[in-house]
């Protein structure tokens, strides 16, 4: 008998979706398009009964990862992140994030946030994956985001985070500075 591990069509597009989750932390601030699915599709290819989550604002979101077997959990305790950054005080009660350790760096947290791409505050990145310095321009989080991220960072402890567009994505990892324009 002869068995064959041929992937799903699930199994194919969660794979598809981490990959461009991956490209776009590794060329930050470049748009990288998902299979589909946007955030849910992304929480899919992430989250696991090994994970941990902290869902704002959106009960059913928070059910269908749930269902995954992950944990929910405080915010300053959550691995993953999903949640809307838009007011400073929304922002203000995000500086609890994870920022790992310098035993464990990777134990840091990452945030997901909706956002609109090529509207609103500019900002130049500059950092590894980025040729010189690039601009773009992001609307849906609050200013105030740069500054709480720019405090919580001291690389290599940090917390990484993707904004998403649609079924667009921007990464910006840790390693990433952002000056605000």
């Amino acid at each position: 008998m002869t068995l064959s591990l041929l992937p799903t069509a699930d199994d194919s597009r969660t794979n598809a979706t981490f990959e461009e989750m991956m490209w776009a932390l590794s060329r930050p601030g470049i748009v990288r398009t998902l299979p589909a699915g946007g955030l849910a599709a992304m929480a899919e290819s992430l989250i696991d009964r090994e994970c941990s989550f902290h869902v704002e604002d959106d009960v059913e979101f928070e059910h269908a990862l749930k269902r995954s077997g992950a944990r929910a959990v405080s915010l300053s305790e959550a691995e993953y992140v999903f949640t809307v950054i838009d007011t400073e005080e929304k922002v203000s009660r995000h500086a609890v994030l994870r920022t790992g350790t310098l035993a464990y760096p990777d134990e840091a947290a990452t945030l997901f946030a909706p956002a609109r791409f090529g509207f609103g505050q500019g900002l130049r990145l500059t950092g590894p994956g980025i040729k010189d310095s690039l601009t773009i321009a992001v609307d849906g989080i609050d200013p105030s985001f740069w500054q709480m991220r720019e405090r919580a960072i001291r690389y290599p402890l940090g917390f990484d985070v993707y904004l998403v567009d649609g079924d667009d994505v921007i990464g910006l990892p840790r390693s990433t500075k952002i000056e605000v324009l």
